[in-house]
């Protein structure tokens, strides 16, 4: 358990305080410029906060800072910043602290094995950095912008990872992706000049303002769930849906009015 106590950094927010589980994957939202980096920075240890404390299990992170350190780990923006080998399987290799095969098979990185990390495309590269920290298996993983400049593919791929990679880890991924936060995240921090909100899953998906209220703008199949709800075609509390799980309700519906 990490535990937020009175957080604060250079006045950036009003203090902030919250508790993450594990089991659970946290989407951090907010604003551009609010401090959603800055947050993975203090949380992570790399950077110590003007006031506050954290405490991981109860013991403050900066009293066990080496342990601590030690069962964290941060996929960063730019992913270069975490490479140094010639190659992709000696980046691996050098990590390597359980299977990596599976690890390759499952970010799909077989054939990228015998090129050099700074060739990579920016999305090649997020899946290595990824792959590097699994291999870690740190009990805390931050992720900043991780599916940035992936495809839907490789974007799919990535979030299985952490999907099975979630029980008994904790997993706060930063993203400006709202469909994507909506699809995967069992969590939601909201970022915000005044502080912080933690909303569980079932609070989100009930409240089709909520995103608006802390000035972010609505996913786009909002609208089509509101437009179905106000025609009753769908039960209230949907506002939230995925184009698939939208095509797959009317197609329910569709065969149950065919069949009556």
């Amino acid at each position: 358990m990490l535990t937020v106590k009175n957080l604060n950094y250079q006045k950036m927010w009003q203090s902030l305080n919250f508790t993450l589980a594990k089991d659970k994957i946290y989407a951090l939202l907010g604003l551009n410029g609010i401090g959603k980096t800055t947050l993975l920075n203090l949380l992570s240890g790399l950077l110590p906060p003007t006031s506050g404390e954290i405490l991981f299990n109860g013991e403050s992170i900066y009293q066990a800072k080496r342990n601590y350190l030690s069962q964290v780990g941060y996929c960063l923006q730019d992913s270069e910043n975490l490479f140094f080998k010639q190659t992709v399987e000696e980046e691996l290799n050098y990590h390597r602290v359980k299977d990596v095969k599976s690890v390759i098979e499952k970010l799909d990185l077989a054939q990228n094995l015998t090129q050099s990390p700074f060739e990579l495309s920016g999305g090649q590269q997020k899946k290595l950095e990824l792959a590097i920290m699994l291999l870690k298996d740190p009990q805390i993983l931050f992720c900043d912008e991780i599916t940035a400049g992936l495809d839907a593919e490789n974007l799919e791929l990535v979030m299985n990872s952490l999907l099975n990679y979630r029980p008994n880890h904790i997993v706060v991924l930063v993203t400006h992706n709202l469909s994507e936060a909506l699809n995967y995240a069992d969590d939601f921090l909201f970022l915000h000049p005044l502080g912080i909100d933690l909303k569980s899953r079932s609070e989100v998906l009930a409240n089709p303002e909520i995103f608006k209220s802390f000035g972010l703008i609505n996913p786009p199949n909002l609208e089509v769930c509101q437009a179905l709800i106000d025609r009753s075609l769908m039960p209230a509390g949907n506002y939230y849906q995925t184009s698939d799980e939208i095509a797959h309700f009317l197609a329910q519906s569709f065969k149950s009015t065919r069949s009556d």
